[in-house]
């Protein structure tokens, strides 16, 4: 495999990676778009190493693809602020992305595909409404709005506390239950979409006050009416063991025939299966833990079917 690092030119300036076996002839593409958090292109934090987004690169050049993975906005080589930029702003850039990708002169601009995971299931998922894509690969998030997936997280965290034995289990469940847990959560978009600030402050953190609002202005239904619409192929996979993103959400594309769903049994939010109690509280120990496992190759496996026939 040859990397080459690059800097393109969008509304700011992305720090990207291309990685290819060649430039002889023109090959598929992917287009890696990351989820949440300050992480780099390659998934990696000053404390928190997985390589997540590099391992899954390689994987898609094996498989005959060029792919392109990139930082986020203000974060890394990528200029711009991250804590005012909105979700409008990261599907921008994501533009920007897949339209380089579609420039290089070793890739057919016909057979580009986006891949998302996490938050980037949505950016992915409203770039297809702007340019036009051989396909989608949706991973840990398809069809999800964020309240939803921080709701979903809330329910399994309280779920824990209240298995929780002894002194703390019981001080816990005095503070937390559902319903306040549910309520912090619908409290936090609306102040951020009440506020003229670009930063919030709420519940002791500071809060990016557009990207909070512009998430806060879909539901996961319309995520799944723009998927339910969209024109190309889908692939989604969500673990059974994800606690970022519920796999249940699946059974609302079914009956659609350009969407098809995968929900790996016993694998997380990092294509990892898993083996341990799977918490919330330790979710990302496991996470580093299990980086240094290959990801799972039934999702591989899955990944590549799928691809054979969308950009055969």
């Amino acid at each position: 495999m040859n990397e080459e690092r690059v800097h393109i030119q969008g509304e700011v300036s992305i720090g990207a990676t291309i990685v290819y076996h060649d430039k002889l002839k023109q090959q598929p593409a992917v287009v890696l778009i990351m989820g949440t958090g300050k992480a780099d292109r390659d998934g990696n934090e000053k404390k928190f190493h997985t390589n997540f987004y590099k391992t899954l690169s390689d994987q898609f050049v094996q498989m005959g693809c060029v792919c392109v993975r990139y930082d986020k906005r203000g974060t890394f080589e990528t200029s711009g602020d991250y804590n005012t930029s909105g979700l409008s702003d990261l599907v921008k850039d994501a533009i920007s992305v897949i339209q380089y990708t579609k420039e290089l002169a070793y890739v057919d601009p016909s057979r580009v595909i986006v891949c998302g995971h996490s938050e980037g299931t949505m950016i992915g998922t409203l770039a297809s409404e702007q340019e036009l894509l051989a396909g989608l690969i949706l991973l840990g998030g398809a069809g999800t709005s964020l309240k939803d997936a921080l709701l979903y997280q809330n329910r399994l965290a309280v779920l824990e506390f209240e298995k929780k034995k002894g002194l703390l289990g019981w001080l816990v469940r005095m503070q937390l239950n559902k319903e306040k847990a549910d309520q912090k959560v619908e409290k936090m978009f609306l102040k951020c979409i009440q506020s003229k600030k670009s930063r919030t402050f709420f519940s002791g953190t500071m809060l990016n006050t557009k990207w909070m609002t512009e998430h806060g202005s879909y539901t996961s239904r319309d995520f799944v009416n723009k998927l339910s619409q969209y024109n190309g192929r889908v692939l989604a996979i969500t673990g059974t063991a994800d606690l970022s993103a519920d796999y249940q959400v699946l059974d609302d594309f079914q009956g659609m025939e350009h969407i098809i769903c995968y929900a790996p049994e016993n694998v997380n939010h990092i294509l990892r299966e898993v083996d341990d109690a799977n918490s919330m509280m330790t979710a990302m120990k496991q996470y580093q833990r299990l980086s240094l496992n290959p990801i799972e190759p039934k999702v591989i496996e899955k990944i590549r079917e799928w691809m054979e026939t969308c950009v055969e």
